[in-house]
């Protein structure tokens, strides 16, 4: 059977990617409505976007709280890369329970409140960058 350490091994990398992707493409997307709506509170689309990568994000923080032992450089950066990944989570959290708020408010909702989700977004696309850097100087650095 297989132990948590290399389940979260062969988890983790398959995981990782998803909710970058999403973040990175919700991101992408909201800029474009704003520029194109001159409005904060995205659709539906861009919406369930974020929240799928807000779930994608916790999934792959949490496959890899359980990853494999590095060296002493490795655990310091992988120790960063966690940081970088846990504020990721919690900041696109954030948007995503902002968005679903102002899908669910039934009269308008202020636009202040779809203008901190976005700038949360953004957030979240730069932090998921760094996460990312890190993860792969890991990969390519530290372990190969």
């Amino acid at each position: 059977m297989a132990t948590p350490t290399a389940l979260a091994d062969i988890l983790h990398p398959m995981t990782v990617h998803f909710p970058i992707a999403l973040i990175l493409v919700s991101c992408l997307m909201a800029v474009i409505h704003v520029i194109r709506k001159k409005d904060f509170s995205m659709n539906l689309f861009i919406r369930a976007l974020i929240f799928m990568g807000a779930l994608g994000a916790w999934a792959a923080v949490i496959t890899g709280s359980y990853h494999l032992s590095l060296s002493q450089e490795g655990e310091a950066i992988k120790h960063i890369h966690h940081n970088f990944a846990n504020w990721t989570s919690w900041v696109i959290s954030i948007s995503a329970a902002i968005y679903i708020f102002i899908n669910f408010y039934k009269k308008p909702s202020p636009a202040w409140l779809g203008l901190f989700g976005f700038i949360t977004l953004i957030i979240a696309a730069v932090l998921v960058s760094i996460t990312g850097y890190y993860g792969g100087y890991i990969v390519y650095n530290v372990m190969l």
